[in-house]
């Protein structure tokens, strides 16, 4: 091919990889396309490594065509799978099941490998595919598979974990799974290590692993996820290994080093700053999808990652046309005060509407009548004071309220029906005029999720971890006392500037060898520092694998791709991912089935072989089955059950749970008799009588030994 037209071809390819940028699964016959639908998720398994300041997830994934109810054995279907990740993320594996082979897939460039799969589904042989067709966009194509029948795919990949006072978490990547039509069951895999310990999942602490031995493939542990949980936020937490504010592993091969390092300045430095913040919690239930109890979960959990008994916190919030505060003076933000004071908030129920201005006029009040030394963190989602004349009045009155001025920190959540304002050549969303403006002159910060890729809780731990200032002109430096470091990359997060307690996160590499010296420097609050740190090769005592190579390959890669684009980087990028089996926005993952010149994999471990995963739907006629009609509904849905014709009626319950996984229903459990049938009808209201808001809610039916469930969309 042409260099200027492989050049061409590719930056089409770059152009159009912004087109996507959200999560959907699709089956679709390719000779009818007309004829499509949803596609189900029947099963899924996500097998957790930890790898330093990364963790590994692998996704084992099997798809069906159950939504599409013409589709039959005769039937052809290609599953087209669209789905983010973090852009931090770094896709190293796929595997394609073919019968009981799996086919590790190989790495090309785009255009030879979009060419093998088109002239293969022509054939109705089996490949699958994988693009990166963004920063942080992905898509899978699995051909062919039957009308009705199911394919297995593992997709692997690494993510930056967050680095808390006590703690290591990652996101998990539950938004795929909200692409399937039917219900998923997931099953986690862990596979512990010494240094990795307790292994949990933050916004559900009641779902514990459970550990198991497998004499050939050693100690694991497991958990199944609530099915409430598949439509929450979910990350996944160990404690960290970080020993006085340092965590620094290494991996050598037979020509250089590489290492990986988490630094929390204050930890390391001897800069401990308490923290006092005033929570502003405002919610307008008309512009975020997400409900206020999930809000208020997602920011107890992250003051609990974050804070400590040394530091100090109060609640704001409006009730029933009033401000009101958790307490008239400062709470202490041990876990036991934080549950105790959370619980109550959820009890007085924060109202539905915004009172912005009055509750940063009380915050401001607050702050003043104790001590007057304090940080505003706003929790928002509102959006009537976005217009600049409104704004800029606020602002002013605000300014005029505070001395000192005091830091105020947004948490804009914002995410549906905003309205948008044109000022001074640009248009603003929702409050971000006010926000932008109020921020910079309180030289506080502001975060959105309209503009992160991230989500509400990486978005407060990032804003909490700020609160104790930021260090100016700050330098760190590595290198060995007899060598010296190189490639390095920062994995930064959503803001690049360097705070007291917000960790820093460096891979590298290095010739030479140990000790290992890092030198740092700075100015925090007008006070010049520098310090030299000397590791010694004991303190790397968290060796890592090859994997660490592919790590900094991801990284590379991503730099070359910043770059503006030409043949060579082009070429750089197609040729280090090849190398390094990582995938660019000009590389993909081709798997195809069994030949004389493909080989089956014969070391690759299903680690399914350890779940007992099964799927409602794919259950024979004499398991327990579950449906609501009209599902979507706005007044009333009926639920229809069968049981089994064994079925143990002791200690059975029927309740119907939100989100947040709270029970809002109860249903009485009769004496059945042999009556395997029975059907339930709810009206959308608790179990006081009260209206229940829209939002999505779980019908769970529970006996000694399983667990079932229906999903229930209530619109209003």
């Amino acid at each position: 091919m042409p260099r200027l037209t492989k050049l061409c071809m590719f930056l089409l390819i770059l152009c159009t990889n912004f087109l996507y940028g959200y999560d959907y699964l699709t089956v679709q016959d390719p000779k009818n396309t007309w004829r499509y639908g949803q596609g189900s998720i029947d099963e899924a398994t996500i097998s957790i490594r930890p790898m330093g300041l990364y963790m590994e997830y692998g996704i084992y994934l099997t798809f069906s065509a159950k939504s599409y109810y013409s589709f039959s054995a005769s039937d052809t279907v290609e599953v087209q799978f669209f789905f983010d990740l973090p852009k931090e993320a770094i896709m190293h594996d796929m595997w394609l099941w073919v019968g009981n082979d799996i086919m590790k897939a190989n790495i090309l460039d785009q255009w030879t490998a979009s060419s093998i799969y088109e002239n293969i589904v022509k054939r109705r042989r089996d490949p699958a595919i994988l693009f990166k067709r963004g920063q942080s966009s992905y898509e899978l194509r699995v051909y062919p598979m039957a009308g009705n029948q199911t394919r297995k795919v593992k997709l692997t990949y690494m993510v930056p974990c967050q680095w808390l006072p006590n703690m290591v978490t990652s996101p998990l990547p539950m938004n795929l799974l909200r692409t399937s039509y039917t219900r998923t069951k997931l099953n986690i895999l862990y596979w512990p290590d010494s240094k990795w310990t307790n292994p949990r999942l933050l916004e559900f602490p009641s779902a514990q692993f459970t550990s198991y031995n497998d004499p050939q493939y050693s100690n694991y542990m497991k958990v199944t996820v609530p099915d409430e949980a598949i439509n929450s936020s979910l990350n996944f937490a160990v404690d960290s290994p970080m020993k006085n504010g340092i965590f620094l592993s290494r991996y050598e091969n037979n020509t250089e080093g590489l290492y990986q390092l988490a630094f929390v300045p204050s930890q390391v430095l001897g800069m401990q700053a308490a923290r006092k913040t005033a929570i502003v919690l405002d919610y307008d239930a008309s512009k975020s999808t997400l409900d206020i109890n999930k809000v208020i979960d997602n920011l107890k959990t992250t003051l609990r990652s974050n804070f400590s008994a040394k530091d100090s916190f109060n609640l704001i919030y409006s009730q029933q046309l009033s401000i009101k505060r958790a307490s008239n003076k400062w709470i202490s933000a041990d876990s036991l005060q934080i549950e105790k004071y959370f619980a109550d908030l959820i009890k007085n129920s924060v109202s539905t509407y915004s009172n912005l201005p009055l509750l940063l006029h009380d915050a401001v009040s607050f702050i003043k009548e104790n001590g007057n030394d304090a940080s505003i963190v706003l929790v928002s989602d509102a959006d009537q004071s976005g217009d600049y004349r409104v704004a800029n009045t606020l602002i002013e009155d605000l300014m005029k309220n505070m001395s000192p001025v005091l830091p105020v920190n947004i948490i804009d959540y914002e995410n549906t029906n905003y309205s948008y304002y044109y000022t001074g050549g640009r248009s603003y969303y929702g409050n971000e005029y006010f926000y932008e403006n109020i921020t910079r002159l309180t030289n506080g910060i502001y975060n959105n999720l309209r503009q992160s890729q991230n989500q509400l809780p990486d978005i407060l731990t990032t804003t909490l971890q700020s609160l104790s200032g930021f260090i100016g002109s700050f330098d760190l430096s590595t290198t060995l006392q007899s060598g010296y470091c190189f490639g390095r990359f920062n994995i930064t997060s959503i803001d690049p500037s360097v705070y007291l307690n917000r960790p820093i996160l460096q891979i590298g590499k290095y010739k030479g060898s140990f000790p290992f010296n890092v030198q740092v420097s700075g100015v925090y609050k007008s006070q010049v520092f520098s310090n030299k740190l000397s590791l010694q090769e004991a303190t790397a005592n968290t060796p890592s694998d090859s994997l660490l190579e592919e790590v900094w390959a991801g990284n590379y890669i991503k730099s070359l791709e910043a770059m503006t684009q030409n043949n060579n980087i082009i070429n750089q990028v197609i040729d280090f991912s090849k190398k390094n089996r990582v995938i660019s926005l000009y590389t993909a993952f081709l798997a195809l089935e069994p030949s004389d010149t493909v080989k089956a994999c014969t070391d690759c471990l299903d680690e399914t072989k350890f779940t007992d995963v099964k799927s409602i739907e794919a259950a024979s006629s004499d398991t327990l089955q579950m449906k609501a009609y009209p599902n979507p509904f706005n007044s009333q849905t009926v639920i229809k059950i069968r049981l089994p014709q064994v079925f143990d009626e002791k200690n059975a319950s029927m309740k119907i749970y939100n989100v947040l996984g709270r029970e809002v229903k109860t249903f009485e459990l009769k004496d059945l008799g042999n009556n395997r049938s029975m059907q339930l009808n709810w009206n959308g209201r608790d179990n006081s009588g009260q209206n229940v808001s829209s939002g999505i809610y779980f019908f769970v039916l529970t006996t000694q030994t399983e667990r079932h469930s229906l999903k229930l969309l209530l619109l209003k």
